[in-house]
């Protein structure tokens, strides 16, 4: 008939099975087999604590409560880690983890995105022509990650002494309005503005101005003729 084994804890020992058992010496766990040391690792070693006991019980060695009552861990963190070991065993302790992929919405597609807007493109032709989701777009918007500039609502006709204040208030210059697009042009990030058209009234010479495109367009350069030139008087 085999003899019992009497449980032998060492001095100071906390009992995890009445073999086994854990004691703390010098910022270390070390664990006994009886009166034998068989493994000990730093307290600060997270991942090699949740390896060693989910090892000890998937071996049979003692069981998950003995674990949450000798540590004061939770019984969700050791089914976790009895998982893991199972699945991977001590190598998925120490697997790197899976980073996420690149953010889609990245500085340069910010940049992009928002000379896109300014060129007058809706959301769904700024996303498809920089390849991201609809979706995403929408969600950079809302977070405030990719400016989409505020549509104007119907605005009056303004006069002549009203373009002037407004002009004379611009902090980079007298009339430098639009003064993102500036700033894109200057960077390099925005090759041409799109042309925009606002109700205007008391506009000097405005018919003539108006008129310059169509005669742009009925002269060739090489068709200009010097008219009044000090040669032919």
């Amino acid at each position: 008939m085999p003899q019992a084994i009497l449980p032998l804890i060492p001095d100071g020992a906390t009992p995890i099975t009445d073999k086994l058992s854990v004691a703390k010496k010098d910022s270390r766990w070390i664990y006994f087999h009886g009166w034998d040391p068989i493994f000990s690792h730093g307290e600060d070693e997270i991942e090699t604590f949740r390896m060693f006991t989910a090892q000890l019980i998937c071996h049979g060695v003692c069981r998950n409560k003995d674990i949450v009552r000798a540590f004061g861990v939770s019984s969700r963190s050791v089914i976790r880690s009895v998982k893991k070991y199972r699945e991977g065993g001590h190598h998925a302790f120490y697997a790197k983890r899976k980073q996420r992929g690149g953010t889609v919405i990245t500085e340069e597609v910010k940049e992009k995105a928002h000379v896109l807007f300014l060129q007058g493109l809706t959301r769904q032709e700024v996303a498809n022509e920089l390849d991201i989701p609809n979706d995403t777009l929408r969600k950079a918007i809302n977070d405030g990650r990719v400016i989409e500039p505020k549509k104007s609502a119907k605005s009056v006709a303004s006069d002549k002494s009203t373009r002037s204040k407004e002009d004379a208030s611009m902090q980079m210059g007298t009339a430098c309005t639009r003064a993102s697009e500036r700033v894109l042009s200057a960077l390099g990030l925005l090759q041409s503005a799109p042309t925009c058209f606002e109700p205007c009234r008391d506009v000097s010479f405005g018919a003539v101005l108006c008129s310059l495109p169509a005669l742009a367009c009925m002269f060739h350069e090489k068709d200009y003729v010097c008219v009044g030139s000090p040669t032919t008087g």
